[in-house]
């Protein structure tokens, strides 16, 4: 009973421990911001524009935290951000726009995408444009290993940084450690244990794990970064060729 109740809380802290990952509270990240030159109502009209033009599940929070204007993606929205805008300064003519997302790299995408649109400013010399990612390839991968997925969706794309890509990757593979893990050692210890008698007789044994009528427990198990990351991998595709289709180019 006690192993039983161990891996239970080990399945919950895990799972936990997954979801809050892709949601860090922006009070930790250290945010991208951009300057530009004009009225925080002036620069918040373009700002919209570009909103919109991008995708427009995303709404207006009145909690701005000191800025004049703070906008927050909805749940269908593949991008993950808080976007505000405020005044450099009491006397300053110039407005700043920050950014703040779970993952670094989305955070210097938002940042190049502003300094081209909003500022006209030409991509870094080194800059490349966005070729297409595919949703099938990026599940299929997913059901292989989340981990391939994700080092799918983070080649040559703007959304992650090395140390993203690392993140995510080093998550998916602890959850199926432990959770996989977890369930194939609770699997051998319920197997049918053969008694002094059944030695006596050379009754065969129990078999293996495999066999074992908690053998769908691992797979259960497994099943659970990969019902997580199919909704990662559906969200960093979706983004990323929303961002590909206007042929802006990024410095990875």
């Amino acid at each position: 009973m006690k192993s039983v109740k161990g891996f239970r809380s080990i399945v919950i802290y895990l799972c936990i421990t997954l979801f809050l990952s892709t949601s860090v509270t922006s009070s930790l990240l250290a945010g991208e911001s951009v300057e530009i030159l004009g009225g925080p109502e002036d620069v918040n009209l373009r700002l919209v524009a570009l909103l919109n033009k991008l995708d427009p599940d995303f709404y207006a929070d009145e909690k701005t935290q000191g800025f004049v204007y703070r906008y927050k993606h909805r749940w269908k929205n593949p991008y993950d951000f808080n976007i505000y805008v405020g005044k450099v300064g009491k006397t300053s003519p110039d407005s700043i726009i920050r950014i703040e997302s779970p993952r670094r790299g989305q955070e210097r995408m938002w940042k190049q995408i502003m300094e081209q649109e909003l500022l006209q400013k030409p991509p870094h010399e080194s800059a490349v444009p966005l070729s297409e990612k595919y949703h099938l390839v990026s599940q299929g991968l997913n059901i292989i290993t989340p981990m391939a997925s994700v080092g799918y969706n983070s080649w040559n794309s703007p959304l992650f940084t090395n140390r993203d890509t690392f993140v995510s990757m080093s998550i998916y593979l602890l959850c199926d450690l432990i959770l996989a893990g977890g369930a194939y050692l609770y699997a051998q210890e319920n197997l049918p244990k053969k008694n002094i008698w059944d030695n006596m007789a050379n009754v065969k044994g129990a078999g293996n794990v495999w066999e074992s009528p908690n053998a769908v427990g691992i797979f259960a198990a497994l099943a659970v970064s990969r019902a997580v990351r199919a909704f990662d991998a559906w969200e960093d595709t979706s983004a990323h060729n929303k961002t590909a289709q206007f042929g802006w180019s990024f410095k990875f």
